[in-house]
Parts: structure tokens; C-alpha cells; sequence
């Protein structure tokens, strides 16, 4: 092993031991900016606040660090973004700690600082108050029943997008705020429309402002460092660090390390202004090898040094935590930023893109072993070389979780499904957990709210009342026993359907409102070039690209498992009566045995079985149609199949299912089969998920697959993993993610977490370490099936 591999280890062991603490000091700045400005545009006074909290924040530079920021006071803290959701902390102060998911400390200090200094001043004022306010009731009931969750977006704010970040690297911060002052000065404010593009340009240069102050203020700090250091070796890394953060980000890089430090600059800047998931690090393997390949050229530096770089952002990026209230940390628990970091695909002239620093990347993920960032490989079965797949599966032998493999013609077309010509949509990259996007150029909210499919069900089968609190929450389509065909059961799965979609619809018009008005985003507009020429905030829909919502799907297996049952024991073999099965759903299956044993042997989804799967493009397709019937003020509304770790909150809301499954128990995760269903190995499996219009489903599906350790091992394991992803790419499925563990280390793991403190796990689109998510969640990936041989 290298000998750069020691400062990593010292580096990853330094956060796995590291407290995940709140940082309210940032909410502080952020208010005394607001209150300087009272009275001025609000993109003025979040760009003045933006500017005091690259003022006044605290920064540090530690240890073995070559690579140095940010965005809390101190490494793993999560930052509260007040003019989106405030009042959170108000109703988390006390509990924040020590809560069940994904706790934050929070000193008495900042408790105190909250109270005097944050909270009062936006009652009423944050994003969330507002939303919470205005909700339409019948979105609050389908919310408060379960059948939906709709508040993430209003919660947090953006994410799930990526930056040019070849346009930060090549001219800066500082270059780009000298095109908005030349902007700024061909405006007159006697002009209609010039007035708004006014404030957003003077925004532009107030938050490029602070971003420099915010790297020179670290290359003071190194030089002082620097100046009391008796070690030679630290001395020089602090002088080169103090040279590199002078340059950039404010310059154009001019070298690897720089552009390294720039794109971490800039990853904690847009963090800071919004705390929310998903600002991704897109193709880097394309925009930073140019970088590589000069230094590596000329003799700047070797290899080596060029890995250790590499994996010294791995783990800067892995230092921020991002903090959600208590819910909605159910929904993603495991503090997953999701920043997705991307290898491989093909070029603007379709030929393979693989290059030197795509196996580098991967490498990166499997020298530093952490969760973040949320590593994925874009293959493209045609071009992209065996080597480089075969480097994928290694990494993910190691039982890394990762990288994600995404087969490339899927995202392509999904990108074309978004309205993106190809000449552009060749460029795509993975966001978030699967979605799609396209660097510097769209604009899109990936999950504004979740589906609960189990629940639609539930619906058509209780008359649109809620089995749990007894609420008539949805329509009402009749008495389920006087259904006389398939035909018209399947008729009132649509109407519930179609009801939650305009539900789902109304709040997004209403999210969409707040945002244009409550929540600007100059700091993330500078990394989306068309915004600058038309002077028009990223919130404004400045991008070049602009999509509507994205509404995730949650418990894909359930709704077709349930559907197959109902035709196949109900209408078609006539085993049970609907009023049986009715009752026995109603009764949880208990004095109801035989009934369930029944729906238990229907066929389910994950077989290849045509009994279960004749449905699975129909209803899927359906559901999409009717969401792409509405225009938003951004465009088409749009759907993805990714559950985060939703599945586990939104199944203690569902009643016993015709699949069988038992009341209040988690729905199936993804795109997969249900646990313990699909008996007839992996490939079966593919066949199944691949009946899914996975393209119409812009926003991504996810598939998670649980291997046995076992079965990977030699070259003839990595080869059967192998032409396992080739099989997924010739069947049109999108995505694949693996979790390579043994069940009883999950298991030994919840007994005695302080044993497997690193222990990754793949929950949903991200990674978590186990033993930091909920019981429940635990659980739910404990009883996923795993697979322990390649044939059935």
C-alpha cells in the first residue's frame, strides 16, 4: 500500500470518531443580514446574509488536512437553514440530541443563541411556516393519514442538482462576478423587467463576494499556521494551502490541487446558503481531467499524490451532515447528503469516455470506505471497457456499497423524456439517489413528495378510508364487494390515483410560489451559466433546462403484488370472495390464516412471472401519464421510483395488503421484489423489473439487490457479477445498487453497533452506516432477500 494511504487513514478515522453537532451560528449571520437589510428585495438581504456568514463563521484547518473547509463551525455539523425552516429547531430544541434519527448535539450555548438571536425573527417568516399556513386541507389529510408525504421540499430546500462545475473551475468566482458587474452596468431601472434583474445581479456580486473572503480568510489562517510550525513536512503542505485557497476560488485553477480546493470551495458555499441534499459533484472524471493530465504531464506530481487529493475530497465532502427535522428523517435516515459523484459513459461523440482518473475515482471509494460521496459509474455496455466494470464490482465486493452502476442509453433517454435534445443529453449524470440531471443546465425539485402505492390499494378496497385512524381520507368508490370484474376494481385503483395526483399537484403549485418568492439561491444561480445571461435567480427557473416536480413512487412490489393477488384468487381462480378477502384485510389476517397463506402463494412480482407481471407497465405507465398531465410554472410534473428509506414510515400506515403483507410493516424498497418473494434468482428478478417504463421515469428508479459475501469471491465471482450488470443494461433496467453482506453481521451489528462502527449499508439511492439507522430500517434491509448463488 502506498505510503499516501497513511495520512487517509488517519484522516477517516478522525471522522468516524467525530460527533455530529447543530450549527445555529450560521442561522445567526444569516438573521443579522436580514435585519441589516430589512426593507430591501429579499434576494438582497439573503445575499447580505450569505455575506455575513462568510464573515463571521468559524474556520479551521486540522490536522493531515491538505484539502480544507467547511460549512459548519466545526467537521460533521449540520447547518439550520432559517428562512426555509426555522421554526424546526423551534420544535426540536429540546430533543434534538437525543431523538431517534439522526440526532444532532446541540450545545446549551447554541441553545441559548437560537433563542435570543434566530427564532423570534422568523415566526411566520420561513418557508416551512408559510407552506404550513397555506396548505390546502385536503393535502393535510391525505398527509396526516399517511398517504402521501409532501413537506420535505418545503423543509429543506433545492438539492438534487449539480453545478457547471467546468465553469467554476475555468473562470471562477471572480470571473463570473466581473461578467454580472458588466451585466449590471448595460441595465436601467426605468426599463420594465430591468428593475428585477437589478436585484439579482447585485445579489450575484454580494455572494461572490463573500465566497472570497471565505477562501482568503483560510489562507491567512494557513499562513499563520504555517508561520508557528516546526515541522518542515507540515509547514510546506500549510504554505501550499495558503497559496491555493489565495487563488481559487476567486481565479480560474490552474492546476489539479487547485481545482480540487476549488470545487470543495465552492460544493460548502451553496451548502451554506441551503441546507439540503444532493448538490452533486456530476461527471468529474471528465471536467477535472484535463487538470490531472497537465500535472501528471509535466512532473507537478505523481500519481500517488494525485490519489491522495482525490481521496482527501472524498472524505471533506463526507464531513457534511445534513440535518432534516425528526419526520422527514425517517424518510432518509443515516444523515445522507447524497452527493453524487460520477465515472465512465460516453463523450459528446458517443465513444467511450473512460479515462485514467475514472478508475482513480472508484479507487477513491474504496481507500477512504465512508458513506458520502455517493459514488455511481455511468455503464454503457457498448463502448465503456471490461476493466472498468470489472474495477466497479470490485469496489463493491469489498462490501462498499458502492459504486451504483446506471445503465448510460436508460439516462439518456430519460434526459430526452425531460424535454433535453441529445446533442446535450449525452452528458447526463446521476443526482441525488438515482435522478437524473445535466450539469449547469436544469433545474428541478426530484422528490417534492411521496405516493404511498400500498395505500392506493388500501383505498380502492376501504371505500378511500384509512384502516389506521378510520378517516375517510380520498374519494369514495363504492363498497369493495360489489365489484364485480378485475376490470372494475383496477378502475377504482385509477380514481385513487387520480385523486392523489391532484392533491400532489395543488401543493406543488403552492411550493413552487413559495420558492420564486421566499427563496432565492444567488449563491447556486453562479454555477448555472444561463441564469447570468438572463439576470433571472435559479428559483426564477434561470436554468436552461426547468422541470416540474418530481414525485416519488413508494411501494412499487406492493401495489403489483396486491393487484395480481385480487385478479388471480378473486376474479380468476375464485378462491376467496372479495368480502373474504375484505374481511380478512380488515381483521390483519388474524382467525384468517388460510386467507393469508393464499396471498402469500398468489404470484408475486420478481419471478419473470407473467400471472404478476402481465400489470406492471400498465399501472406504472398510468400513474405517470396522469402526473404528465399537469404543467407546472417549470413544466411537465415528473415521477421516480426512489423510497429514500420512505418505505419503512409510509408502511406504518398501511393496513394488511392482498400481497399478504401484515399490517403497519414497512412496503418493499425500490424497484425490487418484496423480501423473501422472488425465488427464482437474479435474473428473474431483472426480467420482472425490467416490465417497469423505467425511461418514462425521468426522475429514476432504484433497485437495490442484497448479495452473499460468497458468491463474489475469485475472478469467477466478479465475472458472474459481471454479466450480471450486462444483463441489466440488455433488458433496458436503469439502475442497480448491491449490498455484498452477511446477514448475521447485520444482525450482530444491531446487538453490538460498537463493533461495526463502519459498517456500510445501502439503504436506498444513498449509503448510511447501519448502525446510525433506526431500528426499523434495520430490520427492513435485514429481510431483504439475498441472493446466494447466480442461477436458480
Amino acid at each position: 500500500m502506498s505510503n499516501y494511504m497513511d495520512r487517509i487513514d488517519r484522516l477517516r478515522e478522525r471522522y468516524l470518531n467525530t460527533r455530529v453537532d447543530m450549527d445555529v451560528y450560521n442561522a445567526k449571520y444569516l438573521t443579522e443580514g436580514f435585519k441589516e437589510t430589512e426593507g430591501q428585495p429579499w434576494i438582497i438581504q439573503k445575499a447580505t446574509g450569505y455575506l455575513h456568514q462568510c464573515q463571521k463563521k468559524n474556520i479551521y484547518i486540522l490536522d493531515d488536512e491538505l484539502l480544507v473547509g467547511g460549512a459548519g463551525f466545526k467537521p460533521r455539523a449540520g447547518i439550520l437553514c432559517a428562512d426555509s425552516s426555522c421554526s424546526i429547531l423551534d420544535r426540536e430544541l429540546d430533543t434534538i440530541s437525543t431523538r431517534k434519527f439522526d440526532p444532532f448535539y446541540l450545545s446549551e450555548e447554541g441553545k441559548k443563541v437560537f433563542k435570543e438571536e434566530v427564532s423570534d425573527y422568523w415566526k411566520n417568516r420561513c418557508v416551512l411556516d408559510r407552506w404550513q399556513a397555506m396548505a390546502p386541507e385536503d393535502m393535510k389529510l391525505l398527509r396526516d393519514n399517511g398517504m402521501i408525504y409532501i413537506d420535505r421540499k418545503a423543509v429543506r430546500g433545492y438539492g438534487e442538482t449539480t453545478p457547471a462545475w467546468d465553469l467554476i473551475l475555468s473562470e471562477g468566482i471572480g470571473g463570473i462576478r466581473k461578467k454580472a458587474v458588466a451585466a449590471l452596468a448595460k441595465l436601467d431601472d426605468a426599463k420594465v423587467g430591468d428593475l428585477e434583474k437589478i436585484h439579482f445581479l447585485k445579489s450575484e456580486i454580494i455572494v461572490c463576494d463573500g465566497i472570497i473572503t471565505l477562501a482568503n480568510r483560510h489562507a491567512d489562517l494557513a499562513e499563520l499556521m504555517a508561520s508557528d510550525c516546526e515541522d518542515p513536512t507540515r509547514k510546506a503542505e500549510l504554505e501550499k494551502i495558503a497559496a491555493v485557497c489565495r487563488r481559487v476560488p476567486e481565479h480560474p485553477a490552474t492546476s489539479y490541487h487547485e481545482a480540487l480546493q476549488s470545487i470543495l470551495f465552492y460544493e460548502y458555499a451553496i451548502y451554506m446558503e441551503q441546507n439540503a441534499s444532493s448538490y452533486n459533484l456530476g461527471r468529474i472524471d471528465q471536467y477535472l481531467y484535463p487538470y490531472f493530465r497537465a500535472d501528471i504531464d509535466n512532473g507537478v506530481m505523481t500519481k500517488d499524490e494525485a490519489q491522495e487529493l482525490l481521496d482527501c475530497l472524498w472524505i471533506k465532502i463526507a464531513e457534511l451532515s445534513l440535518f432534516q427535522d425528526e419526520v422527514t428523517a425517517q424518510f432518509a435516515a443515516g444523515y445522507c447528503v447524497t452527493i453524487q459523484v460520477t465515472a465512465g459513459g460516453i463523450d459528446q461523440y458517443g465513444n467511450d469516455a473512460v479515462n485514467e482518473l475514472s478508475y482513480m475515482v472508484i479507487q477513491a471509494t474504496m481507500d477512504v470506505k465512508l458513506k458520502e460521496p455517493n459514488m455511481s459509474v455511468r455503464y454503457s455496455i457498448a463502448k465503456n471497457p471490461d476493466s472498468f466494470l470489472q474495477k466497479a464490482c470490485e469496489a463493491n465486493r469489498m462490501g462498499l456499497t458502492m459504486p451504483a452502476v446506471y445503465h448510460d442509453d436508460a439516462g439518456i433517454r430519460m434526459m430526452l423524456n425531460k424535454g433535453v435534445p441529445l446533442s446535450e443529453a449525452w452528458d447526463w449524470n446521476p443526482c441525488g439517489c438515482v435522478e437524473t440531471n445535466l450539469s449547469g443546465r436544469m433545474k428541478q425539485y426530484t422528490d417534492m413528495a411521496d405516493v404511498n402505492m400500498g395505500g392506493i390499494i388500501e383505498m380502492a378496497l376501504n371505500d378511500g378510508v384509512s384502516r389506521k385512524t378510520g378517516e375517510r381520507v380520498s374519494v369514495s368508490t363504492g363498497d369493495a364487494k360489489n365489484f364485480k370484474t378485475f376490470d372494475d376494481f383496477f378502475e377504482a385503483v385509477k380514481t385513487h390515483i387520480r385523486y392523489f395526483v391532484d392533491v400532489i399537484v395543488s401543493g406543488n403549485q403552492l411550493l413552487d410560489y413559495l420558492s420564486m418568492n421566499y427563496r432565492p439561491v444567488p449563491v447556486l444561480s453562479l454555477g448555472f451559466p444561463d441564469c447570468l445571461e438572463s439576470a433571472t435567480d435559479y428559483s426564477m427557473g434561470g436554468a436552461k433546462y426547468n422541470c416540474g416536480g418530481g414525485v416519488i413512487t413508494v411501494g412499487q412490489a406492493d401495489i403489483i403484488n396486491s393487484l395480481a393477488a385480487v385478479r388471480n384468487l378473486v376474479f380468476d381462480e375464485k378462491k376467496v370472495s372479495m368480502e373474504e378477502l375484505c374481511q380478512a384485510l380488515a381483521a390483519n389476517f388474524e382467525g384468517y390464516e388460510e386467507i393469508q397463506e393464499l396471498c402469500l402463494e398468489a404470484p408475486k412480482y420478481g419471478n419473470d412471472d407473467e400471472r404478476a407481471d402481465w400489470i406492471v407497465g400498465e399501472v406504472f405507465t398510468y400513474v405517470v401519464d396522469e402526473f404528465e398531465k399537469y404543467d407546472t410554472k417549470f413544466g411537465k410534473m415528473t415521477t421516480g421510483m426512489l423510497p429514500v428509506s420512505g418505505n419503512t414510515p409510509i408502511g406504518a400506515w398501511v393496513g394488511a395488503l392482498p400481497s399478504g403483507r401484515k399490517a403497519w410493516t414497512p412496503l418493499t424498497d425500490g424497484i425490487g421484489a418484496t423480501g423473501g418473494t422472488d425465488k427464482n434468482g437474479p435474473s428473474a428478478l431483472l426480467k420482472s423489473v425490467s416490465h417497469i417504463p423505467h425511461a418514462r421515469y425521468t426522475q429514476g428508479t432504484q433497485l437495490n439487490m442484497k448479495l452473499e459475501p460468497s458468491i463474489l469471491e475469485g475472478q469467477r465471482g466478479i465475472s458472474h457479477m459481471m454479466n450480471l450488470l450486462k444483463t441489466l443494461c440488455t433488458l433496458d433496467v436503469y439502475h442497480v445498487q448491491f449490498n455484498v453482506v452477511d446477514r448475521e453481521v447485520l444482525i450482530d451489528a444491531q446487538k453490538h453497533p460498537e463493533n461495526h462502527r463502519g459498517l456500510l449499508i445501502r439503504v436506498a439511492g444513498y449509503t448510511a452506516f447501519y448502525i446510525e439507522l433506526g431500528k426499523e430500517v434495520q430490520d427492513e434491509i435485514i429481510g431483504r432477500t439475498a441472493i446466494g448463488g447466480w442461477v436458480s
